[in-house]
């Protein structure tokens, strides 16, 4: 089983048995509906390379580029309504946002001396947004008058946008070096792919009325979906979501 796999049934195995201890409790969620805000933590990397060859002065060089990807803080925000007992349905947003640096490496022929490549060595920040809608069908366990879970799932719609190394041409300012930079070139690619949610969100409520109730409350969730992203000549595999968690506020009507 690979990590993504490995982590989803952690996740499961976590929901599954917060789930059995709350359906010893009894009684009906008494909201409508919900609104969540929140920030948190996207806990997850990827790492996407590309290589390409070319012949230069009737020799092959190679160029190759690198981007990993780490952690990033993400915004958060859902919205839903009970509609049979304590089932809700819902949609919830999320946005993250992360750097890096992506390198460059390779072996250029030498224009002067035949069969001594010369080193291609080099780097460029580059970016990273992701977002994603959630559709999610949840079930809430009140555990009193004032705390809450809610434990959901549903499918995913991801968008991402990645700056990526998209050409290097090497630089012969200095032909007799060893080691040479190139000119890089970052684009920016996009992708929408769809995927899956599951998680948990609980609630304690700190002020209420007639009308409302306010609370804050806190969520774990694990999204997953799988995008390709065009580099140097290829498309590249990249993975985007991860484990979520984080906290904000609750507003209950």
């Amino acid at each position: 089983m690979n990590r993504s796999g490995v982590v989803l049934s952690i996740v499961c195995g976590v929901l599954a048995v917060s789930a059995g201890h709350a359906s010893a409790q009894t009684g009906t969620w008494a909201d409508r509906g919900y609104i969540n805000l929140g920030w948190g933590v996207e806990s997850g990397s990827t790492t996407i390379a590309d290589s390409r060859t070319s012949t230069i002065y009737e020799e092959t060089a190679t160029v190759t580029t690198s981007s990993g990807f780490t952690s990033g803080s993400l915004f958060d925000v859902g919205a839903g309504l009970r509609v049979w007992r304590n089932l809700t349905i819902g949609v919830g947003y999320h946005q993250e946002q992360n750097d890096t640096t992506g390198t460059i490496g390779g072996s250029i022929p030498s224009p002067i001396f035949f069969n001594r490549p010369r080193t291609l060595t080099g780097s460029e920040p580059l970016g990273r947004k992701e977002a994603a809608t959630h559709l999610s069908v949840g079930w809430a366990f009140p555990f009193s008058d004032k705390l809450d879970a809610l434990v959901f799932g549903g499918p995913s719609l991801f968008r991402l946008t990645q700056d990526v190394i998209s050409n290097v041409v090497q630089s012969e300012a200095s032909v007799s070096g060893t080691n040479i930079g190139g000119v890089i070139t970052v684009a920016e690619r996009k992708a929408s792919v769809t995927g899956f949610n599951v998680g948990a969100d609980v609630t304690y409520i700190v002020w209420s009325n007639d009308n409302i109730r306010v609370g804050a409350g806190g969520f774990i969730r694990y999204s997953q979906g799988e995008a390709s992203i065009r580099m140097l000549a290829t498309d590249q595999p990249t993975t985007v979501g991860g484990l979520q968690f984080g906290f904000g506020g609750r507003l209950r009507f």
